[in-house]
């Protein structure tokens, strides 16, 4: 898994790497990731993901992050996922004939 950074896909003109400083004041040096066209930083723990998110809307206004998985996770993932059963089917009613009222003769 990745986390990369939202709205900055173009690398034309900029530097190779965006430096991002959590709220725990630590570093994070996002690179650009010729693969996905992203800049981008694989996280080594649960603290560093919830660091980083903790900081846009907050110290970063305009920096939005997501997170990338790889395609070779999400096809293991999709494998183990049981599949759901399908639904039983209800049975149909037929509807009763209705008795037709004879047409009485006379006049």
């Amino acid at each position: 898994m990745k986390i990369i950074i939202l709205g900055k896909k173009d690398m034309m003109g900029t530097n190779p790497a965006i430096r991002v400083k959590g709220l725990s004041q630590k570093r994070y040096n996002f690179i650009w990731d010729k693969e996905i066209r992203h800049f981008a930083y694989e996280p080594e723990n649960q603290r560093e993901i919830d660091d980083i998110f903790r900081t846009q809307g907050k110290l970063y206004r305009t920096m939005f992050f997501s997170a990338w998985m790889d395609e070779k996770l999400e096809e293991v993932v999709e494998e183990e996922a049981p599949k759901p059963k399908p639904k039983a089917k209800s049975p149909k009613t037929k509807a009763k004939a209705q008795p037709v009222a004879a047409k009485a003769e006379g006049a």
